[in-house]
C-alpha cells in the first residue's frame, strides 16, 4: 500500500507542473496481466506512429514496478484516485486525443471527463459477465458511460450479446490480443544452453507458476515418471517458498542457479523464462487452479502441448475453450493428475490430436490486434 500511495503522490506532483504534451495516446492497464493483453496494440501503435507521445498508466504496483522502464512508452505512471479533480488534472496535463482501457479497468470519473471533453475513448480485449456490478438495477449511469465509448472491442460473442441486451451497441467482437502476443513470442524462443543440455533427448514436463497447493499433483507425477525431466517454475521464487515446495516434494532436485544439474527435477529460481520453457515441454501443468485461479495457459498451449490445471479455471475463457476442444484437462486430485498424464503418454496419437485441436483454436482466434489497429488507424491519423 505504501508503494501505491507514494506512486500516486508522484503522479499528482507531476501533473501539477507545466505540460510538455499535446495529442498524446494514453493507455491504461490495471496490472501486469492487462498490460500483456494490451501490449500487441501498444507496440503496433508505437511502431506505426513513432512521433506520437504514448502514456501508460497502471493501478497496481505489480504492473508499474515491473514495467516502469518499458521503452515503448514516453511516460509511465500510477493512476491516482478516481476523483473529478484528479481526472481534470490528468487530462489537462497529458492532453490525450485517444484514451484506451485494457480489459475491464473502469475509472468512471475519468471516463466521464474524457467523454465530456469529446476525447476518443476505447476499450480493448473487453470481457463482460452478467454479474458485473454495472449491469445491476440502478446502475444506468455506468451503462450510459459505456454507451459513450467510441468503440468497445470485446473478446467473445457472449460479451457482445450481453452488451446488446443492455442496449449497448457500440461494440466489435475482435478476439483476445494475447493470442497474437503469445504466437509472436513462440516464434522467437531462445533458451539458455544449460537448459537445452539438461533436457536433451528426454521427455519433459514443465510445471508453471506453481503454488504450494499444486505440489501434491506435481509430486505424484514426478514419482511415477522418473525417466522424465521435470522442470518446476514456482509462482514465488523467494527462498522461503522454494524451501517449502521442496520439503513437500520429498525428492532430489537442482536449482537453476546451480553450476550442474544431477537429477531429474529442476527448480527455476529466476524470472522471465517460463514462457520459453514451455517450448521444450511434452506436457505442461499450470498452477493456481487450487487457489484464486489458474495462471496463463496460452503461453504453454501455443506450443501445441497438452495443458493440465486445477478446478479454479472457469473465469478464464481460453481455459474453458481449450477444455471443450480436448486440448486442456482439469484435475481435482493427484490420482486424477496422474491418470491424465498416463493417458497422454500411453495413448498413441493423442498428443497429435491435441496439437491439431490447439492449432485450430489459435488459428481461429488470432488477429484481434489487426482488427483493433485497422479501426484506430483512421482515428489516430486525424487526431
Amino acid at each position: 500500500m505504501r508503494t501505491l500511495w507514494s506512486g500516486r503522490q508522484a503522479t499528482l506532483k507531476k501533473i501539477s507542473q507545466e505540460s510538455p504534451y499535446n495529442d498524446s495516446i494514453w493507455v491504461h492497464c490495471a496490472s501486469l496481466g492487462e498490460f500483456e493483453q494490451g501490449r500487441p496494440v501498444i507496440e503496433t501503435i508505437r511502431q506505426k506512429y513513432p512521433d506520437r507521445k504514448l502514456i501508460l498508466s497502471f493501478f497496481s504496483p505489480s504492473g508499474y514496478e515491473i514495467r516502469k522502464d518499458y521503452p515503448m512508452a514516453d511516460e509511465i505512471i500510477y493512476l491516482p484516485s478516481d476523483l473529478v479533480s484528479n481526472a481534470r488534472a490528468l487530462i489537462d496535463y497529458f492532453k490525450p486525443s485517444i484514451f484506451i482501457i485494457v480489459k475491464y479497468e473502469f475509472w468512471w470519473n475519468l471516463i466521464a471527463q474524457l467523454q465530456k471533453d469529446k476525447i476518443k475513448t476505447y476499450l480493448i480485449s473487453g470481457i463482460f459477465r452478467e454479474s458485473n456490478y454495472f449491469f445491476q438495477p440502478g446502475m444506468s449511469v455506468f451503462q450510459n458511460l459505456l454507451r459513450g465509448f467510441d468503440r468497445i472491442f470485446v473478446q467473445d460473442e457472449a460479451s457482445g450479446q450481453l452488451l446488446q441486451q443492455h442496449d449497448i451497441h457500440n461494440y466489435t467482437v475482435a478476439g483476445d490480443t494475447r493470442m497474437d502476443r503469445v504466437t509472436e513470442n513462440s516464434q522467437n524462443v531462445v533458451l539458455p544452453e544449460k537448459i537445452q543440455t539438461y533436457v536433451l533427448g528426454n521427455p519433459c514436463i514443465v510445471y508453471g507458476s506453481i503454488w504450494l497447493e499444486d505440489v501434491p499433483m506435481v509430486m505424484a507425477v514426478i514419482k511415477q515418471f522418473p525417466k522424465y525431466k521435470h522442470i518446476i517454475a514456482p509462482h514465488d521464487i523467494g527462498e522461503k517458498n522454494i524451501s517449502a515446495i521442496t520439503k513437500l516434494l520429498d525428492s532430489e532436485f537442482s536449482l537453476y542457479s546451480d553450476q550442474a544439474y544431477n537429477c531429474n527435477v529442476l527448480i527455476i529460481n529466476n524470472i522471465g523464462m517460463l514462457n520459453k520453457l514451455y517450448s521444450i515441454a511434452n506436457i505442461a501443468y499450470i498452477g493456481g487452479g487450487f487457489g484464486k485461479g489458474i495462471h496463463n495457459i496460452l503461453e504453454a498451449s501455443v506450443f501445441g502441448i497438452p495443458v493440465i490445471f486445477g478446478p479454479k479455471y472457469k473465469k478464464f475463457k481460453e481455459a474453458v475453450d481449450l477444455v471443450e476442444v480436448g486440448a486442456a484437462f482439469v484435475v481435482h486430485t493427484p490420482d486424477e493428475c496422474l491418470s491424465i498424464v498416463s493417458s497422454i503418454t500411453n495413448q498413441s496419437g493423442l498428443s497429435d490430436t491435441i496439437a491439431n485441436a490447439t492449432k485450430n483454436y489459435f488459428d481461429k482466434n488470432r488477429g484481434a490486434t489487426d482488427k483493433i489497429i485497422r479501426h484506430l488507424d483512421g482515428i489516430i491519423a486525424t487526431t
